[in-house]
């Protein structure tokens, strides 16, 4: 059983399993899932915000607070483009140290992914490659959120939001990585995952 990541699939190992995110039923089920992380993550990250900080997650809008929607609209598209960068730099970065070469980064239409597609690797590197972004993240924004003002809680329950809702790509492939043998290694080519196992493994 290979413990490091590899250029060159073992002898024995056949292709096993693909998890292709551009198949329009593939991209439709992570959608969904993600609409339900979104809402799920909401509900519990903008409670945290409010009982450590109560009354800092109540919107409200009216004609004369266009400035600050406005504000808000700006900040929020910040989150995003930090969360993506941050997001994907956590992946990236699990890639060099696993592989230590450079990893591929790549924007497609409505998401962006970092990716190893010359690389094996081992069922262990891969659960911490894919799990990195929304474990990382989680515990970065909630010690800020117990140490912050509350004027921080809106971007901080926003990074939570969208990192966790983002993460269904990585929480579905996850989940058929756990499913796989204990010797299963990972091809991440971005938007396509592939599994090759040992002959007598097979998925």
């Amino acid at each position: 059983m290979k413990t490091s990541a590899t250029k060159t699939l073992p002898e024995g190992y056949t292709h096993a399993r693909t998890l292709d995110l551009r198949q329009t039923k593939n991209l439709i089920l992570v959608n969904l899932f993600g609409l339900i992380l979104l809402i799920v993550s909401w509900i519990g990250f903008a409670g945290l915000a409010n009982a450590l900080h109560p009354g800092s997650m109540n919107f409200s809008f009216s004609s004369d607070n266009i400035g600050g929607a406005l504000i808000s609209l700006l900040v929020f598209v910040m989150v995003i483009v930090v969360m993506l960068v941050v997001h994907e730099g956590f992946h990236g970065l699990c890639f060099w140290l696993f592989t230590k070469t450079r990893p591929l980064f790549a924007f497609k239409g409505i998401y962006a992914y970092a990716a190893a597609p010359d690389w094996f690797l081992p069922k262990g590197q891969y659960l911490i490659t894919g799990l990195a972004p929304l474990v990382g993240i989680t515990v970065i924004c909630v010690a800020l959120m117990a140490v912050l003002p509350a004027w921080w809680m809106s971007p901080l329950v926003w990074m939570l939001v969208l990192n966790t809702s983002g993460a269904c790509g990585d929480l579905w492939m996850v989940y058929w990585l756990l499913r796989s043998p204990s010797d299963v290694l990972a091809r991440d080519k971005g938007d396509v995952l592939e599994f090759y196992t040992s002959d007598n493994n097979l998925i």
